[in-house]
């Protein structure tokens, strides 16, 4: 019986010192510990026009892969009723994209 409890007390010994260490705890530096930094609301919108950059740039590739088989109905004298939408589309999407490449490049510039 007395083994068991020092057993028990070894076993308790040794997981909290396991937790402890496993903790990112610097003891003479507390202020150091790292913490989940908080986002500012310009790194949200970032973020969001990045997002928003790479749908625009997905869809316009999907828009522009389409045209080329409308064209083709084109040249046998149908017109699709969207082809003419589409290429607004393409125009409208090609601009913002367009803007936020060059916004990109300026603000990245030295």
């Amino acid at each position: 019986m007395r083994n068991s409890g020092a057993l028990c007390l070894l076993l308790g010994v040794f997981l909290v010192t396991g937790a402890a260490s496993g903790q990112n705890v610097n003891l003479k530096h507390p202020n150091d510990v790292d913490v989940q930094k908080q986002i500012t609301p310009e790194e949200m919108r970032d973020r969001a026009a990045r997002v928003q950059l790479q749908k625009d740039a997905k869809e316009l590739g999907e828009l522009c892969a389409s045209v080329p088989t409308e064209m083709d109905g084109v040249k046998q004298g149908v017109l699709p009723k969207d082809v003419l939408e589409k290429l607004k589309r393409v125009e409208k999407l090609s601009k913002r994209v367009r803007e936020e490449l060059t916004q990109v490049s300026v603000s990245a510039s030295p």
